[in-house]
């Protein structure tokens, strides 16, 4: 049977693992915050060009439909149709908070 480690040896130890669950979660927070950041500058790039195109309706369908096949083209997933237009819709719904 293995001496277990201790007091101060098991406190020095709990204090590392600490570090690096708050390392992990301040990481993880950041990454959240920074993904939100970039999917609301994406919804207001789709709304400022899709007010700037003429029938906006069939326009903004093309758009979305175009800008979704060349970013999961290069970036693989996250970035369907749906997910624009959920992009858009944040955009609209939270730009007078900002």
């Amino acid at each position: 049977m293995k001496n277990l480690p201790s007091k101060n040896l098991a406190k020095f130890i709990s204090n590392i693992k600490d570090l690096i669950k708050n390392a992990r979660y301040n990481a993880f927070t950041a990454i959240n915050i920074e993904m939100l950041k970039t999917y609301l500058e994406i919804g207001r790039k789709i709304v400022e060009e899709e007010q700037g195109g003429s029938k906006r309706a069939e326009y903004g369908k093309r758009l979305l439909e175009t800008l979704s096949h060349e970013l999961l083209k290069e970036f693989d997933k996250g970035y369907s149709v749906t997910a624009l237009r959920n992009m858009r819709t944040f955009y609209i719904l939270y730009k007078d908070t900002l």
